[in-house]
């Protein structure tokens, strides 16, 4: 049979990774081999032995390999186009800072404009009162 990675069989199995390992690769339910470079490969036959059906197939695992790699690659368009939106936030309130400021200043010269029309009012007398 086909000796698959310990993910591979997790997904066969219908099992999480660390559940895997936890409940079944170190109890030794389910024995393990290291291929030539020392990483862990199950033989699909172990995983037929202990749980009695294989709930994927390896060619639904090379589908599910492919889909990550299409879901990495459109969670990289979706982190570019997050950090685009995140720019132009960060622009548009700069924006909004220097339109308040502007008004603040507005505002301020607003207030000295009638201040100095009721200062000049008051210092103006009519011409009918003399005194």
């Amino acid at each position: 049979m086909a000796k698959v990675t310990v993910t591979e069989a997790a997904r066969l199995a219908g099992l999480g990774r660390q559940q895997l390992y936890r409940g079944y690769i170190s109890t030794g339910k389910i024995s393990v081999e290291r291929d030539h470079s020392g990483r862990p490969r199950i033989d699909t036959a172990e995983i037929l032995r202990v749980f009695g059906e294989i709930r994927g197939t390896p060619e639904a695992t090379q589908n599910g390999h492919a889909e990550n790699s299409e879901k990495r690659h459109m969670d990289g368009e979706l982190q570019a186009i997050l950090e685009a939106k995140d720019e132009v936030i960060s622009e548009l309130r700069e924006r909004l800072r220097e339109a308040g400021e502007r008004e603040e200043w507005l505002r301020h010269q607003l207030e000295r404009a009638q201040a100095l029309l009721t200062d000049q009012r008051q210092r103006s007398r009519p011409w009918w009162k003399p005194w």
